[in-house]
């Protein structure tokens, strides 16, 4: 694509990264089924969502910008990894949003790896530009970072499409979870030792 740039997010970027992210993710199956709906609302909701990500947790963000608008954006986040614990969670009786992206957060919480890695994700490419390189283009910048690092890197995604798309970048799914009726796939991706 011309003129794309892919830069670190800054402090002033956060909001129209969240804005970018939860455009190009409204539409995830995932998604769907947690905030149960499509309309501006659930979309609003998504993007409090991932603003809060990146306030909170942001890691490194990188923007992938056209004509210095944010037209993709992608999140890494170093983990330490953690002792898996044989907490269970049940998806009966979540009636309310808040429950149910707990209950979502808590199962992907329960599937991280116990080694150290980078996570990847949230990653998101408007659907304007899907199709166009940019979700390559990020990921080969990801693919960089870790690799430079000679770590691990870990992921989860609920569609098919973007399993094949990681794929071509190393990752293999090493775990499934149903969660909301959405089958959930979990990526790892083995150190490049160069």
């Amino acid at each position: 694509m011309r003129d794309l740039s892919i830069s670190f997010m800054q402090q002033k970027d956060i909001s129209s990264a969240a804005r970018a992210l939860s455009v190009a993710m409204f539409r995830v199956p995932l998604h769907i089924a947690v905030f149960q709906g499509q309309g501006d609302k659930t979309r609003r909701e998504l993007e409090q969502l991932f603003d809060k990500l990146l306030h909170d947790l942001p890691g490194i963000v990188f923007l992938a910008k056209a004509d210095r608008r944010i037209v993709g954006v992608l999140r890494m986040k170093s983990c330490h990894g953690h002792q898996k614990s044989p907490k269970e969670t049940y998806q009966e009786g979540l009636k309310d949003m808040a429950s149910r992206v707990s209950y979502w957060q808590s199962v992907w919480a329960m599937h991280d790896p116990t080694e150290p890695h980078w996570h990847l994700g949230p990653v998101g490419v408007l659907p304007t530009h899907q199709g166009s390189g940019i979700g390559t283009a990020l990921l080969h910048r990801f693919c960089q970072e870790v690799d430079a690092c000679k770590a691990a890197a870990y992921l989860e995604t609920d569609q098919l499409l973007s399993v094949r798309f990681y794929k071509k970048f190393d990752f293999k799914v090493v775990d499934e979870v149903d969660i909301f009726n959405v089958k959930n796939f979990f990526m790892w991706r083995t150190p490049r030792l160069q």
